[in-house]
């Protein structure tokens, strides 16, 4: 068994959740603090979720074909990115309903991206009679992080507001950031050292 991988997809995944759980658990709150009339307040979030919900879904199939045609490591990278793109629309929309909904279906991609590459690498990385148990592990850990973002996302906004929470959902993938280029160079050295 291969540790590092089964790591860095265990920790693509948990990540990936955190940031979509923490910024989408609050989506609504916030939707909410603009004052509107209740009817128009629940059809601006149900508009902006549902982008966000194809984000997450619609196009996984995609999402699982660029995993097997460019790799597990770019296409987490590319969740990163999205993750970070999304904070940053979504963070600085305002109550700017379409800025909003962007944000959150390029949370949804981003997530997507982080989720299939993530569960692709650490089934390939297991042995086959351990995959059962590393995919429970996976998802009581991906469980965990979700819940306590959530419960955090709206402490975070209650005291300092929807904007500081996606800046701490995007910091937030500062360690997957550094999980990936890690392994990718040191799978870098090793390739070199068989060469040489």
């Amino acid at each position: 068994m291969s540790h590092a991988p089964a790591r860095l997809g265990v920790s693509a995944m948990a990540i990936g959740h955190v940031v979509m759980i923490g910024v989408m658990a609050m989506t609504p709150v916030h939707i909410k603090g603009a004052g509107h009339e209740a009817a128009r307040t629940l059809g601006i979030v149900g508009l902006v979720l549902s982008f966000h919900i194809a984000g997450m879904f619609a196009f996984a199939p995609i999402v699982g074909w660029l995993t097997d045609k460019l790799g597990r490591r770019p296409v987490i990278f590319t969740g990163i990115a999205l993750l970070l793109a999304a904070c940053a629309l979504a963070g600085s929309a305002g109550h700017d309903t379409a800025r909003l909904a962007a944000g959150l279906m390029t949370l949804g991609l981003g997530w997507s991206a982080t989720m299939v590459a993530g569960s692709t690498m650490l089934s390939e990385s297991v042995p086959v009679e351990l995959r059962a148990t590393a995919q429970g592990l996976s998802d009581l850990v991906m469980g965990l992080a979700g819940a306590t973002a959530g419960a955090i996302s709206g402490v975070i906004v209650d005291a300092w507001g929807y904007s500081t929470l996606t800046l701490l959902a995007a910091l937030a993938t500062v360690p997957l950031i550094a999980l990936v280029s890690f392994s990718t160079r040191g799978m870098g050295n090793r390739v070199e050292a068989v060469n040489g």
